[in-house]
């Protein structure tokens, strides 16, 4: 029982996975993936055509050169719903023993945004957006020979809400700024393991190489500010909070009525309080996604990911870990 609690703690701090135990359970509490969210990146999502808007402002409105596809006035937008699959190699990011697990973890995702209007600034466009999402999180698969038997009991639903303001400027530009609120409850206990809010700001930009393929820059940084249950000994309620900066490139490849984007972000942690003082980490991600649209608003997916996390820190060996995954997915989103 002594070294189930010693993992569980390096679980929590490695990877922002908050764990539950008792003297009457033998299984591995809660779990919530706190630190891992960013606000939402509207002109990239309409790059990558993830908005689901059919109606475009032209040049003639503003002058603004943007990749943002917006009606010209008043009210719109979509919601959603994605169910993705896959096989992942470490699904907890954790360092040590626990990285030679692997699940098959299912997502269930309902999403909505809307757009509130469009506000000409001459050389600009403002909009401001307001959205959430509710997600589903399974782990699937047992394996009585892993530390970990039953990830199950790890299983939880999250809720983010988010508001944005979007400013768009005739360079091609996209700046944005807003704050979100997440929340991470565990299926099996209904209980809140994680609640945060992280105001944000970024930029995007997207780039033409040939009429084949369309480059899109996006950069962010924000801070993560959070609760905890707290752990005693030395641990703090607010010991996952931090500062991160993120960049990212990514290149968009149509052809027939495929997309395949190669991606690649990087992205630096400053954590300050508690355990987790004088804590750094940088987080290297390289993802593949092929996109097939069945509909105007039905499309199948299949996607793989690599990440790579790095720390610095008194604790560091906690920290590290490399994660894989390989999955398929559908989506449906409905406009209005």
């Amino acid at each position: 029982m002594k070294s189930l609690q010693t993992i569980t703690v390096a679980c929590i701090l490695a990877t922002g996975l908050s764990f539950g135990q008792t003297q009457q359970q033998t299984n591995v509490g809660n779990r919530t993936g706190s630190t891992t969210r960013d606000l939402p990146s509207p002109a990239k999502e309409s790059v990558t055509g993830n908005t689901g808007d059919s109606t475009s402002v032209t040049s003639s409105d503003t002058g603004a050169q943007r990749p943002l596809l917006l009606k010209k006035s008043g009210f719109s937008g979509s919601f959603g719903y994605s169910s993705k699959i896959a096989y992942e190699e470490n699904p907890l990011g954790a360092p040590g023993v626990l990285d030679q697990q692997a699940d098959a973890v299912w997502k269930n995702s309902f999403q909505g945004q809307a757009k509130l209007g469009v506000y000409d600034l001459g050389n600009s466009v403002l909009t401001p957006f307001v959205g959430g999402a509710w997600t589903m999180t399974d782990f699937t698969y047992k394996n009585d020979d892993d530390i970990i038997s039953d990830l199950s009991t790890l299983n939880f639903n999250s809720t983010t809400a988010y508001l944005l303001f979007l400013l768009q400027h005739e360079s091609g530009w996209a700046f944005r700024a807003g704050v979100m609120y997440a929340n991470d409850r565990s299926t099996e206990n209904d209980t809140e393991d994680y609640m945060e809010f992280y105001p944000s700001v970024g930029v995007t930009k997207a780039y033409s190489h040939t009429d084949a393929i369309l480059g899109v820059f996006d950069a962010s940084l924000g801070v993560h500010k959070g609760d905890i249950e707290e752990l005693g000994s030395g641990h703090t309620s607010d010991e996952l909070d931090h500062f991160d900066v993120t960049g990212s490139y990514s290149l968009i490849y149509s052809f027939d009525n495929f997309s395949l984007m190669p991606s690649y972000s990087v992205s630096f942690r400053d954590y300050s309080n508690g355990f987790n003082k004088d804590r750094e980490d940088i987080l290297h991600s390289i993802s593949l996604n092929l996109d097939y649209p069945i509909s105007e608003s039905f499309e199948l997916s299949v996607f793989s990911d690599y990440s790579k996390r790095e720390s610095s820190g008194e604790n560091e060996t906690l920290y590290e870990f490399k994660k894989f995954s390989i999955g398929t997915g559908l989506s449906l989103i409905a406009s209005f």
